[in-house]
């Protein structure tokens, strides 16, 4: 499940300067600071097998879990010469995870001064951490057995892989530009950096032992979204949701995007498959936002939030539309679509922009613009019920000079239902046959049918009516419209 709020017009009198300052910062942290990185950390793990250091340190901890543990398989390998790579590489992923005897180690209770071999080891290791050093999400990634004062907030602008900063700073820019236009630079940082800290906090208490370095801004991120959905509370604001076959936008009170957000992290941790996501940092972000939130909401009231943030320009929508009607007038497309779309991108449910697309998109039904954009069209139409009554119509103007239906199979079922609603089940019945060719196990077929049989007996049109409920009954025998299809035929024959 995603869910994005969309942020209204941006002025260009006050733009968001922090958050493409912070945006800056990050790109030129991951792109300069910390390019090279892999290499150095493989520079790190060469030395540490090649110089034969981590011969002293599993013999070391070997010895180690057979004496204080009383580990067998332990005590087995220590009294072995040779170990098998597969063995090596287990064993010292266990070593490096063992937070007591890393502590230990690294204290000198492990290896001790007066043991042989103590200075090799002490200058192998030293020449190690050096090394190791320089690799900067080590150093100034946030590591719970081992915190510094300032890796809490370094580790916000780290990021592992351009992948991982994208899908951050996307995030970011919608819900930051919010933030800081609604509620000001000062408060905006503050609840940046503070929910930033506090999320590597609950991090820290749940994976207290976890060697691996925490980076990434999604913590600090999750801290805005939370402060967010507090301070506009009740507003009614746009947002973006997808559920992965499904996507769409509506508009909810921002206060009702939080439970749906903890929610999913709370999913995806528990129920989600293994990653490297560090969802405890994103429910810290999100809980401590929120209170940090309502904190500032408090004192500032809902003062300095200033009107059009979060909606979207009426007049340069209205202006644009004139603009393509001026130049669908001279026949000029190609110009009057490119500024459709630009009203599209400001409010994607935009009726008119999106019918005026559709006519332009008609002219070559051909191409798969033209089912895009009929798709969208459909959508619109579908999702508000007032709209209803204009879907004969697009449909008759699509399967007109559509060379074949080439609409989602889902958006398919609805349309025919709603053809059949309306009082036109011939068209439903058309969309059905064709779902029935391509895909006649699909489970929303016996409703699609059930729904064109009932249309058709409404009408008084009962031979019609009663062939559908037959079909159900034939193709469908063990389905539930399969036993109400059996209940209509009856009814229909005592008639």
């Amino acid at each position: 499940m995603l869910i994005i709020p969309l942020t209204g017009t941006l002025s260009k009198k006050n733009p968001p300067i922090v958050t493409i300052g912070i945006i800056a910062l990050c790109c030129f942290v991951f792109f300069v600071i910390q390019s090279g990185d892999t290499r150095k950390y493989e520079q790190a793990q060469e030395f540490y097998f090649d110089s034969g250091l981590y011969k002293v340190e599993l013999s070391a901890y070997f010895t180690y879990l057979s004496t204080t543990r009383q580990d067998k398989s332990a005590e087995v390998l220590a009294k072995r010469q040779n170990w098998s790579r597969q063995a090596i590489v287990a064993w010292y992923q266990r070593m490096m995870q063992d937070v007591e005897f890393q502590t230990k180690l690294l204290n000198g209770e492990i290896i001790r001064g007066d043991q042989p071999g103590f200075p090799e080891w002490r200058q192998l290791r030293s020449q190690y951490d050096e090394i190791l050093s320089r690799v900067v999400t080590v150093r100034y990634g946030f590591r719970p057995p081992f915190p510094t004062y300032f890796t809490p907030l370094t580790y916000m602008f780290l990021h592992g892989s351009f992948s991982h900063l994208l899908g951050n700073m996307i995030f970011l820019w919608l819900v930051g530009c919010a933030l800081e236009l609604g509620y000001g630079r000062a408060s905006y940082v503050g609840l940046y950096l503070v929910t930033g800290v506090l999320a590597v906090g609950l991090y820290y208490l749940i994976y207290t032992t976890n060697t691996a370095p925490l980076i990434g801004a999604s913590g600090a991120i999750a801290g805005l979204m939370g402060a967010y959905t507090v301070l506009y509370g009740r507003r009614k604001i746009r947002v973006f949701y997808s559920l992965g076959f499904y996507f769409n936008y509506t508009r909810v009170p921002a206060l009702v995007l939080l439970p749906l957000w903890i929610g999913n992290e709370c999913f995806q941790l528990f129920f989600g498959e293994s990653s490297h996501v560090a969802y405890v940092a994103h429910l810290g972000g999100l809980a401590s936002g929120a209170l940090l939130g309502l904190v500032v909401k408090k004192c500032m009231g809902g003062a300095m939030e200033r009107e059009g943030v979060l909606e979207d320009s009426r007049e340069e929508q209205v202006s644009l539309l004139d603009e393509a009607l001026e130049k669908l007038g001279k026949l000029d497309m190609d110009g009057a679509r490119v500024l459709l779309e630009r009203v599209l991108e400001k409010d994607p449910g935009s009726l008119k922009a999106l019918t005026h697309l559709f006519h332009i998109d008609k002219l070559h039904p051909e191409s798969e613009r033209f089912h895009a954009t009929a798709s969208r069209l459909f959508l619109r139409l579908i999702n508000d019920k007032a709209e209803h009554g204009s879907v004969y119509a697009i449909f008759q103007e699509y399967v007109g000079v559509a060379p074949r239906l080439k609409l989602d199979q889902q958006l398919l079922f609805r349309i025919s239902s709603i053809l059949a609603a309306q009082g036109h089940p011939e068209d439903g019945e058309r969309i059905m046959a064709v779902l029935l060719r391509s895909n006649p196990r699909s489970a929303g077929i016996p409703t699609g049918i059930l729904n064109l049989a009932r249309a058709y007996l409404h009408l008084g049109k009962s031979d019609r009516g009663r062939k559908c409920l037959q079909v159900i009954c034939r193709k469908y025998p063990e389905s539930s419209e399969c036993h109400i299809a059996r209940k209509l035929l009856q009814g229909q024959t005592q008639s």
